[in-house]
């Protein structure tokens, strides 16, 4: 594991979102917080793959790169008299790269807003923790005062590539996915794209916006004893090392990597059970988004960096779509309907576990006027 020495405090100021719910975060709110519905299609899926139906966009998937960008850089109230943030954009290894006219989400390419461009921006691709791993190294090149912002955009949309490669190691469901439920079996292969504007927060607050999100710590790295199977002692370690990191002694929430697979979401869950224990707390919420979008694979992270910040930012956690009979985990609860914990939510985790051994842990803080008074 490596993690990120942070010598500043770097902010979470613009989020940008496309979903099965629709154009941008709002839509995705409304739809994880209203009785955990579910954006993707009832009944079986075919292929394991699920796409979103054109009708509730409005965009084609060439579009949801740029609208994603969009979204972000207007919430932070990012303009060109600002300059250029930093562009990393996250990709996926698994489509083949013949041409960047045909392949363009997986080869350098320019990227445009309605007021910005990028020409060749920086690819990386950590399997399904690509963005956390993104957020690592905006956290970095902030740190080292290599750029003024740095914008984490990517999307992802079904293909056979990615598919057969999940088939192949039988990840496949032959239902919606259900998180943490005992019947799960396995993932549903979603689509999606997302942005995130990170920024030093005194840099933030010296343009007069509100940097209340803190990314407290990041911990990204490569270990496990199988190249696809999650390692419950690696998971815990990763989370442990994230919140000592942050210095901090209690999670109100954690957003969970689970896809709805027997082995990975069991090993992630008695991860966190361990880690609940260790601190002597009282049981944790965990959830997961999957159950309403499927996987986005190397996009997944943007959702669920945004489910943590509105349960941050309002004191209400998503439910799990899907999920009807949850595990019995002790230390840990699993809502099947929004959550709202009496002590109110301050500090949240994402998890992002992908193939490789590809494992992150970011920690996300409500550094707001109740911490300042």
């Amino acid at each position: 594991m490596t993690d990120t020495a942070q010598r500043v405090t770097v902010a979470l100021t613009g989020r940008g979102l496309v979903t099965a719910y629709g154009l941008g975060v709002d839509a995705y709110v409304r739809g994880t917080t209203t009785a955990g519905g579910s954006g993707t299609a009832p009944g079986p899926v075919v292929n394991g793959t699920d796409p979103i139906d054109p009708a509730r966009i409005g965009a084609t998937s060439d579009e949801w790169l740029g609208l994603a960008v969009d979204e972000a850089l207007r919430e932070s109230g990012w303009g060109p008299h600002d300059g250029v943030p930093e562009l990393i954009l996250v990709g996926q290894s698994e489509q083949p790269q013949d041409d960047p006219r045909t392949t363009p989400l997986y080869t350098p390419r320019t990227v445009r807003s309605s007021q910005l461009e990028w020409e060749a921006p920086l690819v990386l691709s950590h399997a399904c923790a690509s963005v956390l791993f993104a957020v690592d190294l905006a956290v970095r090149l902030l740190a080292d005062g290599e750029a003024p912002a740095v914008l984490v955009a990517g999307v992802s949309t079904c293909n056979v590539y990615s598919t057969q490669s999940l088939e192949v190691v039988r990840a496949v469901g032959s239902h919606p996915p259900r998180p943490f439920d005992q019947r799960r079996d396995g993932i549903t292969i979603g689509e999606g794209a997302g942005a995130l504007l990170l920024e030093r927060r005194d840099d933030a607050e010296a343009r007069g916006r509100t940097a209340d999100i803190e990314v407290a710590a990041v911990v990204a790295g490569i270990e496990g004893r199988s190249a696809a199977a999650s390692d419950d002692d690696v998971v815990r370690r990763c989370m442990t090392e994230a919140m000592s990191l942050a210095a901090v002694d209690r999670l109100d929430y954690v957003h969970a990597h689970a896809t709805g697979t027997p082995q990975g979401d069991e090993a992630e869950a008695r991860a966190v059970s361990a880690l609940v224990a260790r601190l002597g707390s009282p049981p944790v919420p965990v959830s997961s988004h999957k159950g309403a979008l499927g996987h986005l694979l190397h996009t997944s992270g943007f959702p669920g960096i945004v489910s943590a910040t509105v349960a941050l930012q309002t004191g209400v956690l998503p439910a799990t779509a899907n999920l009807e009979r949850p595990l019995d985990i002790p230390h840990v609860l699993f809502p099947t309907t929004p959550y709202q914990p009496e002590g109110g939510v301050r500090t949240a985790m994402v998890n992002a576990f992908g193939f490789g051994g590809n494992n992150a842990s970011v920690v996300l803080r409500d550094v707001g006027p109740c911490d300042q008074r």
